[in-house]
Order: C-alpha cells, then sequence, then structure tokens
C-alpha cells in the first residue's frame, strides 16, 4: 500500500503540473481579460488589489499542485482497493481505464450542469450556494458511477456478452446524470459577461482536468508496471497480484 500511495503522490504531482501548464498558456489571457472587465465595471476597487497578478498566478501553479497531489493519493488508494475487480491483467491498462472514470465521474459529469466562471464573473454572495450545488452534483456522479460499476459486474456474473452489457451499462449511467441534471437546480447566476470569453475559459478549464487525469492515469500506470515487471501494454485475463499489498 506505501508503494502504491508513493506512486500515486508522484502521478497527482504530474497531473497537476500539467493542469498548471495548461491553465497558465491556455486559461491565462482569458483570466486577464475576465479581470479588465471587472476593473472596468468596478473602478473604485481597481486600486485595491491585495495581490499582484504574478503572485496570483505562482499561487495558482501551487494550488495545482496540490490539488493534483492530494487527487492522486485518493486515486491511489482506489485502484489499490479496486485493482483486483478489474478486467485486466495489465495494470497500464488498469490505472488508464480508472483515470478515465475519474475524470468522466468528478469532472465532465459535473462540469455540463455547472461550468465553471472566470474570475469577477458571477455575485459573489452566492459562492456558497454555488460550491454546495456543485459538490452535490460530484457526489450524485460518483453515485451514478458506483451504481453502473455495480450493474456492470452483476452482469458480467451472468455471463452477459460484451456487445448486450456494455451498452446496457452505459444506458444506466447516462440515465442517472440525467435524473441528477434534472433535479438539481440551474446555476443562482446570470452571466453577463461575453459568451466567448467565458466559454474558452469554461473549456480551457475543463481541457486542463483532461490534461491532469491523461498525465496522473499515464504516470500511474508506468510506475505500477516498473513495480510488477509487466511489460508496456500487456494484456492477460487474470490480474497480476501486487508483490507490495
Amino acid at each position: 500500500m506505501r508503494r502504491h500511495l508513493g506512486d500515486g503522490a508522484l502521478a497527482g504531482l504530474a497531473g497537476g503540473a500539467a493542469l498548471a501548464l495548461v491553465l497558465v498558456l491556455a486559461g491565462e489571457p482569458t483570466i486577464g481579460q475576465a479581470i479588465t472587465l471587472e476593473q472596468r465595471a468596478h473602478p473604485g476597487e481597481a486600486g485595491h488589489e491585495m495581490f499582484s497578478r504574478g503572485t496570483q498566478q505562482f499561487g495558482g501553479v501551487l494550488a495545482s499542485l496540490v490539488w493534483g497531489l492530494g487527487l492522486g493519493l485518493v486515486f491511489a488508494v482506489a485502484y489499490f482497493v479496486l485493482r483486483r475487480h478489474l478486467a485486466t491483467g495489465s495494470d497500464w491498462r488498469a490505472a488508464v481505464t480508472l483515470a478515465g472514470v475519474g475524470f468522466l465521474t468528478v469532472n465532465l459529469v459535473p462540469f455540463l450542469k455547472y461550468p465553471g466562471n472566470p474570475p469577477g464573473v458571477g455575485d459573489p454572495a452566492t459562492i456558497g450556494r454555488r460550491t454546495t450545488l456543485y459538490l452535490l452534483m460530484v457526489a450524485w456522479s460518483a453515485v451514478s458511477t458506483a451504481a453502473a460499476w455495480r450493474a456492470a459486474r452483476w452482469l458480467d456474473t451472468r455471463g452477459r456478452a460484451d456487445h448486450l452489457r456494455l451498452p446496457a451499462v452505459a444506458g444506466l449511467y447516462v440515465a442517472l446524470a440525467v435524473i441528477g441534471w434534472a433535479a438539481l437546480p440551474g446555476s443562482p447566476d446570470v452571466v453577463a459577461a461575453p459568451a466567448t470569453l467565458v466559454w474558452h475559459f469554461r473549456l480551457t478549464s475543463l481541457g486542463g482536468t483532461a490534461a491532469f487525469w491523461a498525465v496522473a492515469g499515464t504516470v500511474f500506470g508506468w510506475r505500477r508496471l516498473s513495480a510488477t515487471g509487466q511489460a508496456p501494454f500487456k494484456s492477460l485475463r487474470t490480474p497480476a497480484t501486487p508483490s507490495d499489498v
């Protein structure tokens, strides 16, 4: 377990660095435009900036690394618990598959209901409510993923073929996600900023989280391959037994 956590920490830091790189290179121009619009809308507050933009950028990079480290450790624990239930002998494929599920559950499905806004866009008084709604959507997405996974295992034990089992599981997950989207209220804010600016920021943020999961899953998979002595992309039906459990 200790080795899994070390691999998860390294993978999370690498993914956090990828996230920070995307946000700095692709998201920073949009954030700068949003801040400029906010200062124009509230000219009397423009001179009261507590931290310089450079300090804020450094803080954003640091936050990405810390967030990545924490999520990497959670990923390692999830991998350790679920590995024996994944129908592949390749630790590479298991790690990449779990990372894809993580992106879908933690980021993509909640994003489709509550996409983020650039700094200065939205009413600051609604931050608490927006955060609560977003976390509720994340929790519902996790429940949907768990239900779909249990359904997949149940169908597998009954010998259902992949061409029947996979569409059924995907349909169940989509149906549960749609229930969550319909049941939860919409965002309490009316976004008045230019749509191009807002959606560029949103898609950049989504791309950053995709980069995080891609890099974290890849690094973790390679680390597990080196720990178990597997060849890259090796696929066996029976999972390899971790030597460090």
